[in-house]
Order: structure tokens, then C-alpha cells, then sequence
């Protein structure tokens, strides 16, 4: 699990920061991708969107499955996203 604090001046839509939080996974994924692959590992990007239609995040779901997927990642969502829950879990406690 990785943190990063940042403050920002506007406020972002649900969709928006979910996006932004995928862009972020991508850019930590690019760089460790070398060495995954030096071992045979395969990577997944887990996002804290949910699959669920009830929820608000699920707003960005189509668009980070394609940006992800688009870059070569595997793309898990929740509740097949078994990193988010359990960082944002960790997060929240």
C-alpha cells in the first residue's frame, strides 16, 4: 500500500476523483512494471470503484476499465478488488 496526501482547490466530482486515483495507480504500475516482469509476475491495477450500479463511484467503471486495459493492466474493481477494500479499509480505522 502506497499513501500520498495532496490537497487540492477544487472540488472534484465522485467520477473525477475516482479517474484521478486510477491515473495515479497507473503511473506507480508503469513504474514497477520492469521489474514484475522480470519475474513472470502478473500486475493488476485494483480500483475503489464499485461494480455496483448503487453506488456513485460506479460512474468511472467503463472509463478506468478502458484506461487500464487499454495500457495492458488486468483491471479489478470491487468486489473483485481485493487491495482497495482492504486499503481503504485500513485507511478509514
Amino acid at each position: 500500500m502506497l499513501i500520498r496526501s495532496e490537497k487540492i482547490r477544487y472540488k472534484m466530482s465522485i467520477k473525477e476523483r475516482m479517474l484521478s486515483e486510477v491515473n495515479k495507480s497507473m503511473d506507480v504500475a508503469f513504474e514497477l512494471h520492469g521489474i514484475f516482469n522480470a519475474f513472470c509476475t502478473p500486475f493488476e491495477i485494483h480500483a475503489d470503484i464499485n461494480t455496483d450500479t448503487y453506488f456513485k463511484s460506479n460512474d468511472a467503471v467503463k472509463e478506468a476499465m478502458v484506461f487500464v486495459t487499454g495500457q495492458g493492466f488486468a483491471f479489478r474493481a470491487k468486489p473483485y478488488a481485493f487491495a482497495s477494500t482492504s486499503c481503504a479499509n485500513k485507511m478509514v480505522q
